[in-house]
Protein backbone atom coordinates (compact mmCIF):
# COMPACT_ATOMS: atom_id res chain seq x y z
CA UNK A 1 0.00 0.00 0.00
CA UNK A 2 2.64 2.27 0.77
CA UNK A 3 4.14 2.02 -2.72
CA UNK A 4 0.54 3.28 -4.21
CA UNK A 5 0.38 6.10 -2.01
CA UNK A 6 2.70 8.57 -3.84
CA UNK A 7 0.36 7.66 -6.72
CA UNK A 8 -2.94 8.73 -5.32
CA UNK A 9 -1.86 12.04 -3.96
CA UNK A 10 -2.08 15.65 -5.91
CA UNK A 11 0.66 17.66 -6.17
CA UNK A 12 0.39 19.64 -3.24
CA UNK A 13 0.74 15.99 -1.18
CA UNK A 14 3.08 14.87 -3.45
CA UNK A 15 5.22 17.70 -2.96
CA UNK A 16 4.86 17.55 0.96
CA UNK A 17 5.59 14.00 0.60
CA UNK A 18 8.57 14.33 -1.05
CA UNK A 19 10.18 17.11 1.27
CA UNK A 20 10.38 14.77 4.67
CA UNK A 21 13.14 13.74 5.65
CA UNK A 22 14.04 9.96 5.06
CA UNK A 23 13.21 7.86 7.82
CA UNK A 24 10.43 9.90 9.49
CA UNK A 25 8.15 7.73 10.42
CA UNK A 26 8.74 3.81 11.37
CA UNK A 27 4.55 3.25 10.93
CA UNK A 28 2.22 3.75 8.64
CA UNK A 29 0.09 4.89 11.43
CA UNK A 30 2.48 7.53 11.80
CA UNK A 31 2.49 8.85 8.23
CA UNK A 32 -1.39 8.68 8.24
CA UNK A 33 -1.31 10.97 11.05
CA UNK A 34 1.44 13.21 9.92
CA UNK A 35 -0.56 13.75 7.00
CA UNK A 36 -3.69 14.88 8.13
CA UNK A 37 -2.06 17.12 10.74
CA UNK A 38 -0.76 18.83 8.02
CA UNK A 39 -3.67 18.97 5.40
CA UNK A 40 -6.62 19.29 7.61
CA UNK A 41 -6.96 23.50 7.59
CA UNK A 42 -7.33 22.98 4.07
CA UNK A 43 -9.84 20.36 3.93
CA UNK A 44 -13.36 21.78 4.13
CA UNK A 45 -15.32 20.70 6.54
CA UNK A 46 -18.99 20.01 7.23
CA UNK A 47 -21.02 22.23 8.10
CA UNK A 48 -23.08 22.39 11.51
CA UNK A 49 -26.20 24.23 12.11
CA UNK A 50 -25.21 27.20 13.51
CA UNK A 51 -23.59 27.47 9.91
CA UNK A 52 -27.31 27.09 8.40
CA UNK A 53 -28.86 29.28 10.95
CA UNK A 54 -26.08 32.46 9.11
CA UNK A 55 -27.62 32.14 5.93
CA UNK A 56 -30.50 35.10 6.14
CA UNK A 57 -31.94 36.92 3.16
CA UNK A 58 -30.53 40.61 1.68
CA UNK A 59 -32.28 43.44 1.03
CA UNK A 60 -33.37 43.48 -2.71
CA UNK A 61 -32.06 39.26 -3.01
CA UNK A 62 -34.68 37.34 -5.14
CA UNK A 63 -35.80 34.62 -2.81
CA UNK A 64 -34.97 32.05 -5.54
CA UNK A 65 -30.93 33.45 -4.35
CA UNK A 66 -31.88 32.90 -0.53
CA UNK A 67 -33.17 29.46 -1.51
CA UNK A 68 -30.09 28.11 -3.61
CA UNK A 69 -28.01 29.76 -0.68
CA UNK A 70 -29.47 27.74 2.01
CA UNK A 71 -29.66 24.60 0.18
CA UNK A 72 -26.10 24.99 -1.03
CA UNK A 73 -25.09 25.18 2.76
CA UNK A 74 -27.54 22.54 4.15
CA UNK A 75 -26.07 19.53 1.59
CA UNK A 76 -22.92 20.36 3.49
CA UNK A 77 -24.06 19.96 6.83
CA UNK A 78 -24.75 15.97 7.39
CA UNK A 79 -26.93 14.78 9.76
CA UNK A 80 -29.35 17.64 10.32
CA UNK A 81 -32.65 17.06 11.59
CA UNK A 82 -35.75 18.43 9.01
CA UNK A 83 -36.56 20.31 12.20
CA UNK A 84 -33.39 22.16 12.52
CA UNK A 85 -33.48 23.34 8.65
CA UNK A 86 -36.46 24.42 8.39
CA UNK A 87 -36.48 26.61 11.81
CA UNK A 88 -33.19 27.67 10.30
CA UNK A 89 -34.82 28.78 6.50
CA UNK A 90 -37.80 30.35 8.66
CA UNK A 91 -35.17 32.62 11.03
CA UNK A 92 -33.42 33.73 7.82
CA UNK A 93 -36.30 35.10 6.10
CA UNK A 94 -36.24 38.86 6.79
CA UNK A 95 -37.60 40.42 3.65
CA UNK A 96 -40.05 38.06 2.92
CA UNK A 97 -42.46 38.33 5.60
CA UNK A 98 -45.55 37.03 3.07
CA UNK A 99 -43.27 33.55 3.07
CA UNK A 100 -42.50 33.97 6.63
CA UNK A 101 -46.05 34.60 7.85
CA UNK A 102 -47.08 30.96 5.92
CA UNK A 103 -44.98 29.23 7.44
CA UNK A 104 -44.91 30.30 10.40
CA UNK A 105 -49.02 29.78 10.43
CA UNK A 106 -48.73 26.21 8.90
CA UNK A 107 -45.17 24.98 9.42
CA UNK A 108 -43.70 21.96 6.81
CA UNK A 109 -43.11 19.22 8.26
CA UNK A 110 -39.99 17.77 5.78
CA UNK A 111 -37.13 20.13 3.73
CA UNK A 112 -38.76 18.81 0.53
CA UNK A 113 -42.32 20.38 1.53
CA UNK A 114 -40.86 23.65 2.64
CA UNK A 115 -38.44 24.27 -0.16
CA UNK A 116 -41.68 23.18 -2.83
CA UNK A 117 -43.16 26.37 -0.47
CA UNK A 118 -40.41 28.52 -0.97
CA UNK A 119 -40.26 28.05 -4.82
CA UNK A 120 -43.85 28.47 -5.45
CA UNK A 121 -43.47 31.78 -3.41
CA UNK A 122 -40.39 32.72 -5.34
CA UNK A 123 -41.93 31.91 -8.73
CA UNK A 124 -45.05 34.33 -7.71
CA UNK A 125 -42.47 36.81 -6.85
CA UNK A 126 -40.89 36.72 -9.99
CA UNK A 127 -43.93 36.58 -12.16
CA UNK A 128 -45.22 39.76 -10.12
CA UNK A 129 -41.84 41.96 -10.54
CA UNK A 130 -42.57 41.18 -14.33
CA UNK A 131 -46.29 42.37 -13.78
CA UNK A 132 -45.00 45.64 -12.70
CA UNK A 133 -42.27 46.21 -15.12
CA UNK A 134 -44.66 45.79 -17.73
CA UNK A 135 -46.93 48.31 -15.90
CA UNK A 136 -44.49 50.67 -15.55
CA UNK A 137 -43.28 50.52 -19.40
CA UNK A 138 -47.09 50.83 -20.61
CA UNK A 139 -47.28 54.38 -18.16
CA UNK A 140 -44.01 56.07 -20.21
CA UNK A 141 -45.11 57.99 -23.16
CA UNK A 142 -43.80 56.37 -26.32
CA UNK A 143 -40.22 58.62 -27.83
CA UNK A 144 -40.33 60.47 -30.27
CA UNK A 145 -36.76 61.53 -31.85
CA UNK A 146 -36.97 63.60 -34.72
CA UNK A 147 -33.80 64.65 -36.35
CA UNK A 148 -32.51 66.80 -33.64
CA UNK A 149 -33.70 64.83 -30.85
CA UNK A 150 -36.16 67.03 -29.20
CA UNK A 151 -38.32 64.24 -28.06
CA UNK A 152 -36.13 61.94 -26.99
CA UNK A 153 -36.04 61.91 -23.25
CA UNK A 154 -32.93 61.06 -22.98
CA UNK A 155 -31.42 64.13 -24.70
CA UNK A 156 -33.34 66.27 -22.22
CA UNK A 157 -31.83 64.39 -19.38
CA UNK A 158 -28.61 65.74 -19.99
CA UNK A 159 -29.29 69.23 -20.18
CA UNK A 160 -29.06 69.32 -24.31
CA UNK A 161 -31.63 72.66 -24.67
CA UNK A 162 -29.91 73.50 -27.85
CA UNK A 163 -33.12 73.93 -29.93
CA UNK A 164 -34.54 75.55 -27.29
CA UNK A 165 -31.64 78.12 -27.44
CA UNK A 166 -32.25 78.52 -31.38
CA UNK A 167 -35.76 78.92 -30.51
CA UNK A 168 -35.11 81.79 -27.86
CA UNK A 169 -32.25 83.56 -29.99
CA UNK A 170 -35.20 83.57 -33.10
CA UNK A 171 -37.35 85.87 -30.82
CA UNK A 172 -34.75 87.79 -29.01
CA UNK A 173 -33.74 88.84 -33.02
CA UNK A 174 -37.23 89.51 -33.69
CA UNK A 175 -37.27 91.88 -30.93
CA UNK A 176 -34.35 93.49 -31.75
CA UNK A 177 -35.81 94.24 -35.32
CA UNK A 178 -38.28 96.54 -33.57
CA UNK A 179 -36.12 98.43 -30.91
CA UNK A 180 -35.16 102.06 -31.47
CA UNK A 181 -38.01 102.49 -33.82
CA UNK A 182 -41.30 104.85 -32.62
CA UNK A 183 -44.33 103.70 -32.93
CA UNK A 184 -46.45 104.96 -35.93
CA UNK A 185 -49.86 107.26 -35.39
CA UNK A 186 -51.88 104.41 -36.72
CA UNK A 187 -50.42 101.75 -33.72
CA UNK A 188 -52.02 104.71 -31.33
CA UNK A 189 -55.50 104.99 -33.08
CA UNK A 190 -56.01 101.08 -32.66
CA UNK A 191 -54.92 101.07 -29.06
CA UNK A 192 -57.04 104.11 -28.48
CA UNK A 193 -60.74 104.42 -27.10
CA UNK A 194 -62.72 106.88 -28.21
CA UNK A 195 -64.97 108.92 -25.93
CA UNK A 196 -67.95 110.90 -26.42
CA UNK A 197 -67.84 115.02 -25.64
CA UNK A 198 -70.15 115.72 -23.69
Amino acid sequence: MANYFPVVLGQAGHQWLLGLPQDSFDSWEELRQAFIDNFIATCEQPGNKYNLERIRDRKNEPLHDYIRRFSDMRLKIPKISHDEAISAFIKGLRFHEALRSKLLRKRPTSVAELLATAKNYADADDAEKLIREDVRGADKPPRRDDSHGRFDNRNSRCGDNRDHREGWDKRRDNCDDFRGKRPRDSDHEVNTVKRPNG
